[in-house]
């Protein structure tokens, strides 16, 4: 259907006569004319009573009047939204990370673009990072936040952050009123390790830092989300270890942390997003906004300290 002809349609019953409307628009009147006939042939139906030059609307036209100024509105909105989609104003940006990136990154990153006026959704799936790349590849996802890093040749990876690495005491132990520890420190203690799927995490960080040291951990809990490990701690069963990040959640009930004391055991943030995969607008914004809030980690005083 041609909206302009609609718009037309609409003019007329709305200035009450053909000649009138047509002044309004700037046009003469057999063109006008022309165009309400043509729309009337294409809906297959009158939408005026003709009483020689006058045209008096039907009921089939009250219906089709109603309807139209629906259409019309729907198709302003419509060119608005695209238009602000392709500016990055609107839109949806599905985000894979962690439990805990999402609890300290992603709040903040939502409340800014909602603070800035910007439309756009966030979709969160939460996931190890062999779930996160394989939801990239299979377009499922546009950007992934993940603490392992790779080499892969069809995905992108970009550093976002690097801070320290804690370890998560359980209650009563000997080193609890410590600010640091070494792993040498930790080395009769269980471990509670988490999980590395691809790539290089903590764990490889820590275990090749033990071997340095001249020692195998002992290593009672393998898992991929930090809380149920600190409530393991919390339970006494180990020492876990967890990222820099954790201690930006405000309300947690934590167990006693200590930073370890190593230039070569870190935690880390990266980006991760599909090579030549389509970049739209929003997900651009999303970026930026996620860039504005890690920046401001970085500025964070100790005991956190990010690089």
């Amino acid at each position: 259907m041609d909206l302009e002809k609609v718009r037309y349609f609409i003019r007329v019953v709305e200035e009450g006569s053909v000649s009138r409307a047509a002044a309004s628009l700037n046009m003469t009147q057999p063109p006008l004319s022309i165009a309400i006939r043509k729309l009337e042939e294409e809906l297959g139906t009158p939408l005026f009573t003709r009483q020689g030059n006058r045209l008096f609307l039907n009921e089939t036209g009250q219906y089709f009047y109603k309807r139209s100024k629906e259409l019309l509105f729907s198709a302003d909105s419509l060119r608005t939204e695209m238009r602000e989609r392709g500016l990055g104003i609107r839109g949806e940006v599905t985000v894979g990370c962690s439990t805990i990136a999402n609890l300290t990154i992603i709040p903040e990153v939502v409340k800014r673009l909602q603070e800035q006026d910007y439309q756009i959704t966030v979709r969160v799936m939460e996931g190890n990072t062999a779930y996160i790349l394989d939801q990239l590849r299979q377009h499922r996802m546009d950007i992934g936040l993940i603490g392992n890093t790779f080499d892969k040749a069809d995905l992108n990876l970009t550093a976002l952050l690097t801070g320290p690495v804690y370890a998560a005491l359980p209650p009563g132990h000997p080193l609890s009123d410590r600010d640091k520890v070494t792993l040498d420190d930790l080395r009769h203690d269980d471990f509670l390790m988490p999980y590395t799927s691809i790539g290089l995490g903590i764990a490889d960080y820590i275990l090749e830092e033990c071997n340095e040291q001249g020692f195998e951990p002992s290593i009672l809990y393998w898992g991929a989300e930090t809380l149920p490990m600190l409530e393991m701690v919390k339970k006494g069963l180990g020492v876990a270890f967890v990222p820099a990040l954790l201690l930006h959640i405000h309300g947690l009930d934590l167990p006693p942390l200590a930073r370890i004391d190593s230039l070569t055991v870190s935690s880390k943030l990266n980006l991760v997003t599909l090579k030549n995969g389509a970049k739209q607008e929003a997900g651009k914004r999303f970026l930026e906004v996620t860039e504005e809030v890690i920046a401001e980690l970085k500025e964070s005083t100790p005991p956190v300290i990010y690089r």
